[in-house]
């Protein structure tokens, strides 16, 4: 299986959604890691977790050459903010059963996010929305889930320590609808931004991104 969904936002920007329907044999295949990528591979026990990781930087490859890109592997900075090697784009990239999603810039850092709508988002929805946020979503499952994944793609965007869900980042109330736009802000001590970001229901899982 391809990519599920393709974006194209702008000349910069592009994103997509992979579902994951090979084998992890298929899609090492597909990918021809390098040295750096297999390491990274080898160094994930669980099955699933690997394919998934295999899959999202599959996605990314994709994404990369789109843009006339080579793919030759993913590193990560001091910080684990991936990034490719040779290669002037950014990106981010998400994943979670059966499905990866991933974004690249030619100009901004840029974040993803990809989650599955389950009910456990909602016993721990308190942890990371702060109450005007709790007011906006009542018991709608959904809105949680957007929530969340509109402030991990922030969080990877910027990619500041000490960042905290619940007080450093914040989402302005929404409507909720298929796809969307949402206002975000991070405050970390001295620094303070605005974050357009945009979001995105796909067959039970939710995708938001910002750049």
């Amino acid at each position: 299986m391809a990519l599920v969904h393709f974006e194209e936002v702008n000349p910069e920007a592009s994103w997509g959604i992979w579902k994951i329907e090979e084998t992890e044999e298929e899609l090492l295949l597909k990918l021809d890691p390098g040295k750096t990528d297999l390491v990274h591979f080898e160094s994930i026990q669980h099955p699933r977790i690997r394919l998934e990781s295999i899959a999202s930087r599959m996605i990314v490859k994709e994404l990369a050459e789109s843009k006339g890109h080579e793919y030759q592997g993913i590193f990560k900075n001091k910080n684990g903010k991936p990034f490719l090697y040779n290669s002037p784009l950014h990106i981010s990239y998400s994943h979670t059963e059966q499905f990866a999603a991933a974004i690249v810039h030619s100009e901004k850092p840029c974040g993803i996010d990809m989650e599955h709508i389950q009910e456990k988002m909602v016993r721990v929805s308190s942890r990371f929305l702060s109450e005007a946020e709790l007011q906006n979503t009542g018991s709608d499952l959904e809105k949680i889930c957007i929530y969340w994944c509109a402030k991990e793609a922030m969080y990877k965007l910027y990619n500041l320590k000490n960042t905290e869900f619940k007080g450093n980042l914040k989402v302005a109330p929404f409507e909720k609808s298929i796809d969307g736009e949402l206002e975000g802000v991070i405050h970390v001590g001295s620094f303070l931004s605005k974050t357009e970001l945009k979001y995105r229901l796909f067959g039970g899982v939710v995708a938001a991104y910002c750049f």
